[in-house]
């Protein structure tokens, strides 16, 4: 899953699927296990949620990181960098503009990005800003953030392992959560 939005959401479901008998006890057979991993840069981390037994999605919001905010007044008035032209773009200079009628700003449509990328450069010259990218404009749009390769194969190789533990039953799975810092190489 690539965001908080589709976690809480499969998260919700399962825990929905959860079935109680008369004295109120958690029918195990309902229980399907959510293994959960995620990257960000260098940073890494697999959990192992088990719905009714152990925290939820939910109970662990504030382990996920939050977006990357810019105070408004910085980017309307002082912009130091690119992201703050794209984000000015994004957030100001849109709404004022409405470039494509009353539509949102849709980070998958080429169209948009490219608008925006457009009317960044601009901002970013009359500031003497250099580095602003069509592939940096994707990013600051979507909130996406840069994957490393390394990292990624390790935290899918421990989801993939947790997934054969609790098939298998070989051992027991993580008592919640894995987190990995490839930048130091420790777990």
């Amino acid at each position: 899953l690539d965001s908080i939005s589709a976690r809480r959401w499969i998260n919700r479901t399962l825990v929905r699927l959860l079935r109680y008998d008369d004295k109120g006890e958690l029918d195990m057979a309902s229980v399907i296990p959510l293994v959960d991993g995620g990257t960000e840069g260098f940073k890494g981390s697999v959990r192992v949620i088990l719905p009714g037994l152990s925290p939820c999605v939910e109970c662990l919001l504030e382990l996920y990181p939050p977006p990357v905010q810019y105070q408004l007044c910085t980017i309307a008035n002082t912009p130091r960098s690119p992201e703050h032209c794209i984000e000015y773009v994004k957030r100001i200079a849109w709404s004022e503009k409405h470039p494509f009628g009353d539509m949102e700003i849709d980070g998958d449509n080429e169209a948009h990005i490219q608008w925006i990328y457009n009317e960044a450069v601009k901002r970013a010259g009359a500031f003497g800003i250099h580095g602003v990218t069509i592939r940096l404009t994707k990013g600051v749009i979507k909130n996406i953030i840069p994957a490393v390769s390394s990292t990624n194969a390790v935290i899918a190789a421990a989801c993939a392992l947790e997934v054969f533990k609790l098939v298998s039953s070989s051992a027991m799975p993580l008592e919640n959560y894995m987190n990995f810092q490839d930048g130091e190489g420790k777990l």
